[in-house]
């Protein structure tokens, strides 16, 4: 059995506490660990920490660490690894790991078992964006391109473009659009489902960490800026945690202090970012030790949309608000808005595109701000099992998707 390690979370719940008067606070979850890598969470919102290694260019870390969102306690949740970097979950709850060192992706079950996935097109991998259909995809930092492994483990180039810079982390938002940011420069790379590639962001500092998507935005390590930044879907930028003091100080988001941060992923609510963050401030970005890393939280970021009377005032545009609550149980509301009258559907899908419920079918609803409920069940009437769903509305020629998560 493996040792479990705890830390007091007599700090966290003060900061909890703060973040709930709608502060957005910095606060330390773990003891330190050998955890440099990326960082991923389930469906159950418990966080996956990966070892890169030593240095950057001593990609030794062979560890995946499991750790509790409630009291920070870890242990290894799977080993053998090869430079553990980048990582993500698909449906049924394997996580896809990086194998930096190695040039491969590995598939590591709910038991901890690591087995080799794909290596094919694969070249000194790192972020990994699991989308629907559990299609993998993953930034190469060694050629510069985005691979695609179908879920048998057929690995092409999906993209390759000179705006790739050694792309480091990797993520999806609801439209099915890829972001990647560059390692060795500043620029967060948007990738569209047909290839299109083209500068989105530039985070200062020149060097990114991992980003991760949440509730509509984007939030991007920077890391040799000590910092973190929030993206809006328009490319707005906002610097959202750290001074640039190089450090591990908690507190209020502008005031705390990081030093390296890398890894990053969003809670199941988005409300909460998990970063892990170098605790040995000395020689700087390039050739600092990167371990140990303590597992830093982001609380009070932005928080789901509450459901609101907007008193009959007519909408301004076409909007498909994230379910509230999630995660849920038994069951959530989703809101939407209808600037003119349209033919609508709203339909959810399981993550592997199979339609699971028709939830509104409108052949012409006026203009206006509806609500409708989701139970967890599909047309039949059964109950599904939890895990994370994908809503979409179609209106006209507007379609918008989000995702929710059923928890029982």
């Amino acid at each position: 059995m493996h040792k479990i390690f705890t830390i007091s979370i007599v700090a966290l719940v003060l900061f909890l506490a703060s973040s709930a008067m709608g502060q957005v606070m910095v606060s330390t979850l773990t003891a330190e660990l050998n955890a440099s890598g990326g960082v991923a969470v389930d469906s159950a919102g418990f966080v996956y920490v990966a070892d890169f290694g030593i240095f950057l260019n001593m990609a030794n870390g062979t560890n995946v660490y499991r750790v509790s969102p409630h009291d920070g306690s870890f242990s290894v949740y799977a080993s053998g690894l090869q430079g553990a970097s980048g990582n993500d979950f698909d449906s049924h709850g394997n996580l896809f790991q990086s194998n930096i060192a190695a040039g491969k992706i590995s598939k590591i079950n709910q038991q901890g078992v690591v087995t080799d996935f794909a290596s094919a097109n694969i070249q000194s991998p790192v972020g990994i964006a699991v989308g629907p259909g559990d299609t993998v995809f993953v930034a190469n930092c060694g050629n510069n391109t985005i691979a695609k492994i179908t879920p048998d483990g057929i690995s092409t180039v999906f993209v390759s473009s000179n705006l790739l810079n050694c792309p480091n982390g990797l993520t999806m938002d609801d439209q099915l659009n890829l972001y990647t940011s560059n390692f060795s420069n500043g620029w967060v790379v948007k990738i569209t489902p047909n290839g299109t590639v083209s500068n989105f962001a530039f985070i200062p500092g020149n060097n990114n960490g991992h980003l991760t998507f949440a509730n509509g935005k984007l939030y991007v390590v920077a890391r040799c800026n000590n910092q973190i930044y929030e993206v809006e879907l328009d490319g707005t930028r906002n610097l959202l945690a750290g001074s640039g003091t190089p450090g591990n100080e908690d507190g209020p988001a502008l005031q705390a202090t990081f030093f390296l941060p890398n890894g990053i992923r969003a809670s199941l609510t988005g409300d909460t970012l998990y970063v892990n963050d170098d605790t040995a401030p000395n020689s700087g970005c390039s050739s600092s030790a990167l371990n140990p890393v303590v597992v830093r939280m982001i609380t009070g970021v932005n928080p789901p949309t509450e459901i609101t009377d907007i008193g009959g005032e007519k909408p301004q545009s076409f909007r498909l608000e994230q379910n509230y609550p999630n995660p849920f149980n038994p069951s959530t509301i989703i809101s939407y808005s209808l600037p003119q009258a349209s033919g609508i559907n709203i339909i959810i899908y399981n993550m592997l595109g199979q339609k699971i419920r028709s939830l509104v079918e409108e052949l012409n609803q006026s203009a206006g701000t509806y609500s409708t409920q989701w139970d967890g069940r599909d047309d039949a009437g059964k109950q599904v099992p939890s895990g994370i769903y994908i809503y979409r509305l179609q209106a006209g020629d507007f379609v918008q998707s989000r995702k929710l998560m059923l928890m029982r």
